[in-house]
């Protein structure tokens, strides 16, 4: 396998944006990506395309990046379309750094966009049912209808953190407050306003111990990734790719999300890495106990110590393992699409040492893992990257 690099990367503010076409939003973050790289379409021989929902939001089905890059006027390129519920664009970037390493092409470019807001809550939601196993959905009476059918499975999540890890309320809370205050320091971030405990733990109830400061906002947004193979002197904004991997929920699952486990114990066997060497991750938080349960399954907290890690400062931007200085899922936003590739944009901000306010002092290596899905209330895929300098 040929060595890969990020040569650059783009993405846009995340927010809701019900006048800006998924159309326009790609084109802004692939613009400044290839800006960033200093390439154009002509440079590019594949494109690797995530989308979850536009077909559910407006009817686009199929041809999704086709699209895209007709729209922006591309010559004939091999547009593959990546649907993996909320690892698509983890899986995108997965398959882009493949195609590169080994050696089906030399330069492809990665995208993960998504339209999710609208007026018609109905639409985000129905979205979000098609990412369950039809046979198997077990959610509560007003899941689909007023909150995501997926805040049941974190409100699980939320009762197996407290039964069986001893994790509290507050710890919750303590870990979504350290995910506001990092998307007040990220200008993409969807949410901006620095949140204290007490106010997330005031905040509006959803299910469960979950108050909604403690979810992932609904909205839209895309980011983009110019993925190339390293070149013999390599250029100083390059970051390479040191591991990526793909791993799907085993029929054998026990846990909330096995497919975690797996895909980042493939991650870091790939690299020759251990959790202990990396110097941040960006993980999966569609809520704070997502994030907290992430911690233990990526094997960077050892099991049992998720209490003592939410509430010592642990994964803040200044402590000893920083976690989503981004924001994350709960503050930078979830437009599902585009969190995967999203992830690699902030990774590579920080490996360049350009994150402003929220860098990770002398930040190396990053893990990233991008988890969707739901089988019989676990994850059903996990894309893990893992990126350094």
């Amino acid at each position: 396998m040929r060595d890969t690099v990020v040569r650059g990367v783009g993405m846009t503010p995340f927010g809701r944006f019900e006048d800006t076409s998924l159309k326009d939003l790609s084109a802004n973050a692939i613009n400044q990506a290839f800006e960033d790289a200093g390439v154009t379409f002509d440079d590019v021989q594949a494109v690797y395309f995530g989308n979850v929902a536009a077909g559910v939001m407006y009817g686009q089905h199929s041809i999704r990046g086709e699209t895209v890059t007709h729209y922006m006027g591309a010559g004939p390129l091999a547009v593959n379309n990546v649907e993996n519920a909320c690892a698509s664009g983890g899986n995108a970037f997965h398959l882009g750094w493949s195609a590169v390493a080994g050696g089906q092409y030399d330069t492809v470019l990665v995208v993960g966009a998504e339209k999710l807001y609208s007026s018609d809550k109905q639409l985000s939601f129905k979205a979000f049912m098609g990412g369950m196993d039809v046979d198997h959905q077990d959610f509560g009476e007003g899941a689909g209808v007023s909150r995501s059918p997926f805040i049941d499975r974190y409100a699980k999540v939320a009762d197996y953190l407290m039964n069986e890890r001893g994790v509290t309320p507050e710890a919750f809370a303590e870990v979504a407050s350290k995910a506001h205050y990092n998307g007040s320091l990220n200008p993409l971030a969807q949410r901006r306003t620095p949140r204290s405990a007490e106010e997330i733990l005031a905040a509006r109830h959803v299910l469960g111990p979950l108050t909604v400061l403690m979810c992932s906002p609904v909205g839209d947004g895309a980011a983009a990734a110019v993925i190339t193979a390293a070149p013999a002197v390599r250029d100083s904004r390059d970051v390479s790719i040191l591991a990526s991997q793909l791993r799907s929920l085993p029929a054998d699952a026990h846990g909330p999300s096995d497919s975690h486990e797996y895909s980042a114990a493939a991650a870091f066997e790939q690299a020759g890495l251990s959790p202990r060497e990396m110097d941040f991750a960006e993980l999966h938080d569609a809520t704070s106990p997502g994030e907290i349960v992430s911690w233990a399954e990526s094997g960077i907290c050892p099991p049992g110590d998720e209490m003592a890690w939410a509430m010592d400062g642990r994964t803040r931007i200044d402590g000893a393992m920083p976690v989503n200085p981004s924001g994350g899922l709960v503050a930078r936003g979830h437009p599902i699409g585009a969190t995967g590739v999203a992830q690699v944009y902030e990774a590579v901000q920080q490996l360049r040492g350009v994150a402003g306010d929220r860098q990770v002092a002398g930040a190396r290596r990053a893990f990233l893992q991008c988890g969707g899905g739901l089988i019989k209330g676990s994850t059903a895929v996990s894309s893990a990257h893992i990126l350094g300098t």
